[in-house]
């Protein structure tokens, strides 16, 4: 998690230098839940392009699995590896990565692969003798088909039971910087504030998010400027 006071006094620093502007503490925290929730909604944006560019490769260590590791590291979100494919063809809502079936005691991640091979699989006797994988189709919207080894044979070669998948649920809740007013200023007030849920490595993209926010809406193109140079850096910096 990451400390809201903490991304706070980072942005109103930021945001103040050579007196380019100040935000509220209620102009924060909007821009505070924007942030999140763009930075969040990027993770599933980035597993589904991952997914639709390379969707054979989910490797330890790959982008899939790092993006992973982000999700489970977020609060309120909850990461599963075992949820159920119903009927072994209808995935669940929220399914982000792999698929797996079970065959025979032994737990295998699924290829994809296109309806074609199959169909060329299951019509030839050398290819169908020497296959030994565990592979799906996708079948429609949300729908799929599987088909192992050694079970492969149209059209009782379809495997329907002990599938599962990846699968994301997330209730993030509202951050909040609270505070309360000594001296006519507002005073960070701990009890009643609530903390990003993000992983801590994702501060710099919150407070350049935030910073690219408060430039809109104070009008100041040097601050969005910044902002935007200082996402670029960060970028780069990701990259090496």
């Amino acid at each position: 998690m990451i400390n809201v006071d903490t991304v706070y006094q980072t942005v109103q620093a930021l945001a103040n230098k050579e007196q380019r502007g100040y935000l509220t503490p209620q102009e924060f925290n909007l821009f505070a839940n924007q942030a999140q929730s763009d930075i969040i909604e990027q993770y599933f944006y980035d597993l589904n392009a991952i997914r639709a560019a390379r969707p054979e490769q989910h490797l330890v260590g790959d982008s899939v699995q790092m993006v992973m590791e982000k999700l489970r590291d977020t609060a309120g979100v909850t990461v599963s590896n075992t949820a159920i494919v119903v009927g072994g063809t209808d995935l669940p809502a929220g399914r982000t990565g792999k698929i797996f079936v079970t065959v025979g005691g032994i737990r295998k991640t699924l290829r994809l692969i296109s309806e074609d091979e199959i169909h060329d699989l299951i019509g030839s006797k050398w290819h169908r003798e020497a296959f030994d994988e565990a592979v799906y189709f996708e079948d429609g919207n949300g729908r799929i088909q599987v088909w192992s080894s050694p079970t492969i044979a149209f059209p009782t070669g379809q495997i329907t039971s002990g599938v599962t998948c990846e699968n994301v649920t997330w209730n993030i809740g509202l951050v909040f910087w609270g505070y309360v007013i000594v001296n006519e200023k507002p005073v960070y007030d701990g009890g009643n504030s609530a903390n990003f849920g993000l992983p801590s490595e994702e501060r710099p993209d919150l407070v350049i998010k935030i910073l690219e926010l408060a430039g809109v809406s104070i009008e100041d193109p040097q601050l969005l400027g910044y902002a935007t140079q200082a996402a670029q850096q960060n970028t780069a910096d990701e990259r090496i």
